[in-house]
């Protein structure tokens, strides 16, 4: 029996809209679901094999989408995430074809299985993934014999590097809206412009106004340790939590300021 036969049946005639949209409804999950696979075609070296200190794991990975996916892998031993570093992944275009990944470690370590997931290019939302079973060791010790790769190896590596360098230049030229630029310009300038402010207010300030305008030290102090012990250790983002806190400290001194003011004007 068809649908068109079901619907006209005397007993459903009357229901006939919400059986109707009930039937839609219920169709609707295979329409969105999302038509992925993956399929790892060769890794290089074969398993098993022995490696050392920054050796790759090359990864070819035949894949098919509807949409826009970014092809990943992680490391496992004995049922536990041992990932160490990767290649990272570009955006593949939806349709089908070759996507290239790498994983390395730099201490010993030994793998068991490799898991490759296809993530959604916008969302990184996991669509689908597949698992190998490998025998991989790596020893950690350094060598100055280099295993030659296999042939395709290089060329799927150009690609990869390809892809990257496109999507950095799309991202370096991409229209940047006046606002933000004034947005990072302010909360730059709002740190040098905390720390005079701070200390004028605390040293005008009395009684339960001092008290308001020093709430701001905590959350600071840790913002500087932060800075300090993130320099310390050779970080080029050290200043980024400072950075993201003092406006903040800033917009809140001000309203301090602000409050206070409007309380003298109404008793005067």
């Amino acid at each position: 029996m068809d649908i068109r036969t079901f619907a006209s049946l005397p007993a459903l005639r009357r229901a006939r809209p919400r059986v109707m949209i009930a039937l839609a409804l219920f169709g609707i999950p295979s329409i969105a679901r999302a038509d992925v696979s993956l399929q790892i075609v060769a890794t290089d070296p074969a398993s098993p094999a022995v490696l050392v200190h920054w050796d790759h794991l090359s990864l070819r990975i035949s894949y098919t989408s509807d949409r826009p996916i970014r092809v990943r892998a992680q490391a496992f031993y004995s049922g536990k995430q041992v990932t160490e570093m990767t290649s990272g992944s570009p955006l593949y275009e939806a349709g089908s074809g070759d996507a290239f990944f790498w994983l390395a470690y730099t201490r010993a370590q030994p793998v068991d299985t490799i898991t490759v997931t296809a993530e959604d290019g916008q969302t990184y939302k996991t669509l689908t993934q597949t698992s190998i079973s490998v025998d991989l060791t790596w020893t950690g010790e350094q060598s100055a014999a280099h295993r030659a790769p296999a042939e395709w190896v290089a060329p799927m590596q150009a690609e990869q590097d390809r892809r990257v360098r496109a999507a950095m230049a799309a991202y370096e030229n991409r229209p940047v809206e006046w606002w933000s630029t004034l947005l990072g310009f302010a909360a730059v300038f709002s740190v040098p412009v905390y720390f005079i402010l701070q200390p004028v207010l605390l040293w005008k300030m009395r009684g339960s106004w001092r008290i308001a305008t020093a709430l701001p030290l905590l959350p600071m102090a840790a913002a500087v340790s932060h800075a300090m012990y993130a320099y310390g250790r050779g970080s080029n983002l050290f200043p980024i939590v400072l950075i993201f806190t003092a406006p903040f400290a800033v917009l809140y001194l001000l309203a301090v300021m602000v409050v206070r003011r409007a309380k003298f004007s109404q008793s005067a």
